[in-house]
This record gives C-alpha cells, sequence and structure tokens, in this order.
C-alpha cells in the first residue's frame, strides 16, 4: 500500500473531527512526493488549493491534511501545471490507520485523529470529546458475508483478518465489542468470511453520471439516494445545482426514483483473496 495525502477543506476537518464522519473523495498526491511541503503556503501549491471556489489561502494560519493507504478506487490523472504527480479518489469509505494532520504557519505539525477502522470509527488525539459516528452503509465500502450475514467491513493485518461492524447490538452472535464509538465489532481470520467485496452502485441523473453513496428513506417514506458525481462534466453538475464540495467534487440528494440506468457491480481488490471458506465467484465481480 502506498501512503497518500490530500488537503482537508475547514467543513471536512469539521466533519471528520466533530460527527465522524468517515467518507472521502477528490484529489489526491502521494504523501512522499510533498514531503518538503511543512506549511500552509507549501501546501496550498502543491495540493493545487487556488481552484474556483477554494476555501483555502496561502496565508491560512493551518492546514489539515489527511493521510491514508491507497485504495482501488484511485486513478492517476494526468493535470497539466501541477508540480508533483496526481490521483483521482471517487467518493469511499475511509480506510483502516487514516490520520488527520494539522500544518502550522512555523512549519509544525501536530495529528489530531486517527481512523482506526469501521468498527472503531475515528479517536482524536490529546483534545475534545469522542466524534460523533457515521451511519454504516453497504453503499460504499467493504462488504462481508459472514455466518450467511452480510455486514460492513474492513480489511486488515495484511488481508488475514476482517473487521465485522453491526450499529446494534447482536441478537444471537457472540464475540462482539462495543467500542467507545458506541458501534459494535469483532475480528475474525480471512477464511471465515466466505465473501468479500465492495458494491459499486452507478446511474445517472438527468444524464449525469453518479455513483450512488447512500439510501434511506425519509419522513414520507420515500427511498431518496445521496450521489456523487462521476466524471468530468462540472459544468453540467453545476447547472444541476449539485454542491461542490472541493475541487472536481459534486453531490446532492435525489429521489431513487429518479436514477435511471442502474448498474451494480461488485469490487474486489487482489489484495482481499478468497479464504478457504468461499464459494464460487459470480460472473457479476470486477476484480482490480
Amino acid at each position: 500500500m502506498t501512503l497518500m495525502q490530500k488537503a482537508l477543506t475547514p467543513a471536512q476537518s469539521r466533519a471528520h473531527l466533530t460527527r465522524g464522519y468517515d467518507r472521502l473523495a477528490g484529489y489526491c498526491v502521494r504523501a512522499q512526493d510533498v514531503a518538503f511541503a511543512t506549511t500552509p503556503a507549501q501546501l496550498y501549491e502543491v495540493h493545487g488549493l487556488g481552484y474556483p471556489g477554494s476555501p483555502f489561502s496561502p496565508d491560512d494560519a493551518h492546514v489539515d491534511v489527511l493521510q491514508f493507504e491507497s485504495g482501488a478506487h484511485l486513478q492517476y490523472r494526468d493535470v497539466p501545471g501541477y508540480i508533483v504527480p496526481l490521483w483521482w479518489l471517487r467518493h469511499s469509505r475511509m480506510t483502516p490507520n487514516a490520520e488527520i494532520v494539522r500544518v502550522q504557519a512555523d512549519g509544525s505539525s501536530t495529528v489530531l485523529a486517527r481512523y482506526g477502522d469501521v468498527g472503531t470509527g475515528w479517536t482524536l488525539l490529546g483534545f475534545g470529546t469522542r466524534p460523533g459516528l457515521a451511519s454504516l452503509s453497504r453503499c460504499v465500502g467493504p462488504v462481508a458475508k459472514w455466518h450467511s450475514a452480510y455486514l460492513e467491513a474492513d480489511v486488515i493485518d495484511g488481508g488475514h483478518t476482517v473487521v465485522l461492524a453491526l450499529a446494534n447490538p447482536p441478537l444471537a452472535e457472540t464475540g462482539f465489542t462495543q467500542a467507545p464509538s458506541g458501534r459494535w465489532y469483532r475480528q475474525v481470520p480471512r477464511q471465515q468470511v466466505t465473501e468479500l467485496f465492495e458494491l459499486d452502485l452507478t446511474a445517472r441523473w438527468n444524464g449525469l453520471s453518479v455513483r450512488v453513496v447512500d439510501q434511506w428513506q425519509d419522513a414520507q417514506r420515500y427511498v431518496v439516494a445521496r450521489i456523487s458525481h462521476l466524471g468530468d462534466d462540472l459544468d453540467h453538475a453545476e447547472h444541476l445545482g449539485l454542491e461542490m464540495l472541493e475541487a472536481g467534487v459534486y453531490e446532492t440528494v435525489v429521489y431513487a426514483a429518479e436514477l435511471t440506468d442502474i448498474e451494480t457491480n461488485q469490487v474486489v481488490p487482489h489484495t482481499w483473496a478468497p479464504g478457504p471458506a468461499a464459494m464460487h465467484r459470480s460472473p457479476a465481480v470486477q476484480h482490480r
């Protein structure tokens, strides 16, 4: 795995540190390529933070960056004008052991929080109370089939261990522990998991290519979906009123009935090699 780095907008940083938000998307770089950037002004340059509508300034007192391990949804982008290689990350769940680092104008830095995994969530280091807990969603992030049930999961320990997560106490299974965040989790050997994949649910909304990243029922019991724009048609995304969260990242909430051309695939990175308990693979599975 390669350690990646992306700048967090102030709104994103607050969401992670106070609400336990566990998603990420947008442009990022290899941490080793920008190790020399130790001030907000230098980070402003290497991360290309001067985009239209940017909340950043080279004169910021500090900038928070997220450092995380690379994953299946990273795509190299050849973008003119950048001084280091650039990657694009579609809307994804946080990877285990990610850290938020605050870089100060004097060149000092402090680790503010560490994300354990889907079971434990964020832990603040040295300040504040524990952040809230984001809702579990099978639309984004690993899903494991264990004892005939599908659960949100993470893969750790070099692919040898799977973390299983539950929002509520298990009714029948034993061995789950409640994390300080309130979520219930259990670690099991990879061999005990019969399926391990990530759902990739894509669709079109008013002609715009999107990924469905959350689904729920509203107060009137209509199914609504949070969608994240895919592709480079940013003018169309803005015309349709999607919210720009950062450069290139546009999202909104729509009624699920408005989505067309819906496709569902299972993404299985090569590092998630099937264990002995795994059944035959479905032809719909995509390996990366």
